[in-house]
């Protein structure tokens, strides 16, 4: 299990990038700490920390009850040829982070759209009326804090965070510094008034909705392709091009490494590693597994028996102890635990809507003998259908940031197979097992829209079922994450 990042180092990272950037430009103000909190999920002495160092580092400047203000300001001229340099270094993945919002963005806006009210709406987009005369990156901001207002008020606990790795990956305030660029003319002029958002979203039909953002990113990815093409052509030296720059995780660093442990243990047990009555290794054969010590290997262990995955005895060791209804329960009294939940049925959420253009762009790339490994792979033991459809659909896909989002969400939903080990559970699985085995058939026989919508709708049957047990297990927050229906956008 690879180790994740602290809270601080991922908040101090985070924000250090948006500052370098120019995704939070000079001038610019930084959340509040409380705001911080709540979006980063980290405590107030860590945000306190994180902003700490970046005064000191000459990035900011804070003040008492006072919000923290972006002090760094690029130089012009060999610094410029230097951030010129940067972009181009990493020209691949930009172009890849636009495509991939092209593909996903207008999914994720649409299906936003239509689960939040009227009132909702208009107050997502309420500041862009004030925008709409000043300059390209007021305006550009403005539509920025919009739509990550739309995406929030989803519910879903990872469309923001996407959205904003995605943005900042991108590069944005390097190319609104291009708009006297003969390759930007069109987009600019036909996007300048952001007003248009407000007019795509309130029409309220997701294909008029997804019609119009998809039109915007053509336009933007068409004019970056460009741009960044008659840069390479004006390059007097080679340079060496890196494919990788997109990163993001699910996890987001939001947690204890003794949590991330009792994940992969949850997994371990969800996926019969460790099986039902078994005993798992002594503390300290875990604690050299993993590479930390024994305390914090215990912590884990505690965590397993407050939630009913296990019971510790003195003498004997600790011992799993599943099929019973007691562990969903206890889960949901433990705070944690319920961040965890919804944090997994954002997830299942996220997939239903994700997969479906995913599997649309990398049916083409599926050959023949892909299909037949598929086919054989699915006839072993213990092995999950849905699973290997979408490892081949990611292992497929062209668009390396599109990999990496599928492949961090589809890893995080692991830990979520303990929500079928009560006894409604077990014969739900073979309804999935099911509509997994028709999505193999479709893409067998050729039928893409089918198979990217069959993989679409085992991820709903997913979310409903587990959502709907959860709301009657004493989650009532789960019943606002519905159900997408991603043919329609």
């Amino acid at each position: 299990m690879e180790k994740k990042r602290t809270l601080y180092e991922y908040l101090y990272q985070c924000l250090r990038e948006q500052i370098l950037t120019g995704y939070l430009g000079y001038g610019d103000t930084l959340p509040s700490l409380n705001q911080l909190c709540d979006i980063y999920h980290v405590g107030i002495r860590t945000a306190k920390d994180v902003l700490k160092d970046l005064k000191e580092e000459g990035l900011i400047r804070t003040e008492e009850r006072r919000p923290s203000v972006v002090i760094y300001r690029p130089c012009t001229g060999a610094l410029n040829e230097a951030a010129i340099q940067t972009v181009m270094e990493k020209k691949t993945s930009i172009l890849q982070v636009y495509e991939t919002m092209t593909l996903l963005m207008p999914c994720l806006f649409s299906f936003s759209a239509q689960v939040c009210g009227a009132e909702t709406l208009e107050h997502c987009f309420q500041q862009l009326k004030k925008s709409g005369r000043k300059s390209l990156r007021i305006r550009w901001k403005a539509s920025s804090v919009a739509l990550h207002s739309l995406l929030d008020a989803s519910d879903n606990l990872l469309f923001r965070d996407i959205f904003t790795s995605l943005e900042i990956c991108a590069r944005v305030p390097f190319f609104l510094d291009c708009t006297q660029s003969e390759f930007f003319a069109s987009a600019y002029k036909d996007y300048k008034d952001p007003m248009w958002m407000m007019d795509a979203v309130n029409r309220k039909h997701p294909r008029e909705i997804h019609r119009c953002f998809t039109g915007m990113y053509r336009s933007i990815t068409s004019a970056v392709r460009q741009y960044l093409d008659d840069l390479s052509s004006h390059m007097t030296v080679p340079i060496m091009d890196d494919p990788d720059y997109y990163t993001w995780s699910a996890e987001q660093g939001r947690d204890h490494y003794y949590m991330q442990i009792t994940r992969d243990l949850i997994d371990k047990i969800g996926t019969g590693y460790y099986k039902d009555r078994s005993f798992l290794p002594p503390e300290a054969a875990l604690a050299e597994e993993y590479q930390v010590s024994v305390s914090t290997i215990r912590k884990a262990l505690a965590v397993l028996n407050k939630t009913g995955f296990c019971q510790t005895y003195n003498v004997r060791g600790t011992q799993v102890t599943l099929f019973n209804d007691d562990a969903t329960l206890q889960c949901m009294k433990n705070k944690v635990f319920k961040k965890d939940t919804l944090l997994y049925l954002s997830g299942l959420q996220f997939m239903a809507i994700a997969v479906y253009p995913a599997a649309v762009l990398a049916f083409d790339f599926i050959d023949s003998a892909s299909i037949e490994r598929l086919k054989q792979d699915m006839k072993k033991n213990n092995v999950i259908p849905l699973d290997l459809l979408v490892q081949c659909t990611i292992d497929h896909l062209p668009l390396q940031p599109y990999k990496v989002i599928l492949t961090e969400v589809k890893e995080m939903l692991h830990w979520g197979y303990y929500y079928s080990f009560y006894s409604e559970g077990l014969n739900a699985a073979d309804a999935l097992y099911q509509k997994s085995m028709k999505a193999f058939r479709c893409l067998a026989f050729g039928e893409k829209e089918r198979f990217a919508d069959q993989l679409s709708q085992c991820y709903c049957h997913m979310l409903e079922f587990v959502r709907n047990f959860l709301t009657g297990c004493g989650l009532p927050e789960a019943a606002a994450l519905a159900t997408p229906h991603p043919g329609a956008y």
